[in-house]
């Protein structure tokens, strides 16, 4: 093999895997996604102290949740990415008092809802929202009508 021959071979080889680089790096794409919420979620005019907020697509696919911080606030990620694709979302809320021990092991037992039971349905929430490209910010402001019948079904049980 010649001299020139062994330098083209590496320059080909140099390009294919430019070339090979660029193609999966634009199939793979950065992993983000094109829309990121975030917000704050208040009951009865005061903050959220615990709990998720759900954004589920109304015409399907990957839902987005967040952990609401003691301050009211969450932001919204799709499996572990930040951010979630452009649409319509049903939204949820669903918040509960730490849950007792499990006397038979395993995880904890729910504790009683401190945000009606009404806001963790996308069926019966209320709640939408569309999502736009780039950064969003929906604040929910809930209301504890209703919890009281929550705690009382949760009594009979």
């Amino acid at each position: 093999m010649t001299r020139s021959h062994s330098r083209r071979i590496r320059s080909d080889s140099k390009l294919f895997s430019l070339c090979l680089g660029a193609l999966l790096a634009g199939l793979v794409g950065c992993g983000g996604k094109p829309a990121t919420v975030t917000g704050v979620v208040m009951l009865d005019g005061k903050p959220l102290e615990r709990g998720t907020v759900g954004f589920a697509p109304t015409a399907g696919g990957m839902r987005a949740v967040g952990t609401i911080q003691s301050d009211g606030s969450y932001e919204l990620k799709t499996n572990r990415d930040v951010g979630l694709e452009v649409g319509e979302y049903a939204v949820t809320v669903k918040a509960r008092e730490p849950g007792k021990e499990n006397p038979h092991g395993g995880p904890p037992m729910p504790g009683p809802y401190i945000a009606p039971r009404k806001y963790a349905s996308a069926r019966t929430s209320g709640l939408v929202a569309q999502v736009a490209k780039g950064s969003n910010e929906f604040d929910f402001d809930l209301s504890s009508e209703g919890l009281e019948e929550d705690k009382a079904r949760r009594g009979r049980r």
